[in-house]
Formats: C-alpha cells, structure tokens, sequence
C-alpha cells in the first residue's frame, strides 16, 4: 500500500496514522510501513552498459509523490479498500493498493516473464464497480 501526497485532497487535519497503525497492528492486517523522505532526497540508481549511474532527486515533474508505504495482508480486495479507507491519507491524500507479486529465488524468471506475460497490462483483481458493491453490503449487514 503506497500513501501518496495529493494536492487535490482534503485539507490534512493532523492526520498522522498512529490510531490507524494501531488498529491495523492489533488486527494482525499490517505488517509493517514507515514514512519516506521527500522527493528531494531520491536517489536513482541505473546500470547501463556495466556503469552504474547515480543522480540525485527529484526525478517526476509531479505534485503527488509517495510520502509513505504499508504492507498489508487482507483476504481480498474488499478487505484491503477497508483498510485504505480508514488510513488519514485517504481524505488528504491518495492510498495505492497493489497486490504483490510472488517472488521465488529458484524460479527461472526468464521462463516466468514469458509465462505471465498474457497476465501484464490485464487487471485480475475485481473492478471498482464490484469492491464498492461489496463494501455497501458489509455496511448494511453491519448497520
């Protein structure tokens, strides 16, 4: 879960997400996340043609930026917008969910890049549309 800095949110009214760690970490749904640096402070690192290549930040011309990260487990994408909803960025700001991507040391990633390209550019998790149908029947069933 990225947090990003969006000039097009709600005025930040103290939103630091202590009571949202704490609810997270005492449901077992977050595992860790930490704030991050500004922009300014980036360092991009590039290897071509066997030189590495180092430069200093900021590299987008942008007025969000990632200010944040979380890692979060939840049972699907429902679950996960639930999550999101309640971290004090969501008003001020933006939460990018992105599942994960199994990652193997042994695999052959060569094989697998061409195995899951018929996945890249194709979404697999459920549409807005249906995650926000479901989170209004949580909410009926709850109320």
């Amino acid at each position: 879960m990225s947090v990003v800095v969006d000039p097009t949110g709600e005025p930040d009214e103290g939103g630091y997400p202590t009571e949202w760690v704490r609810e997270m970490d005492g449901r077992g749904a977050r595992h860790f996340g930490e704030p991050l640096r500004p922009p300014a402070d980036t360092t991009g690192v590039r290897r071509r043609n066997g030189e590495v290549i180092v430069s200093d930040g900021p590299f987008a011309e942008s007025k969000e930026w990632i200010a944040g990260f979380d890692l979060i487990e939840a049972a699907d994408l429902v679950e996960a917008v639930e999550i999101a909803a309640k971290h004090p960025m969501a008003r001020s700001g933006l939460i990018e969910l992105r599942p994960l991507w199994p990652f193997a040391l042994d695999d052959d990633h060569f094989a697998r890049f061409e195995r899951e390209a018929a996945e890249r550019g194709r979404r697999s998790e459920p549409s807005s549309d249906e995650v926000l149908a479901a989170l209004a029947s949580l909410t009926e069933a709850a109320g």
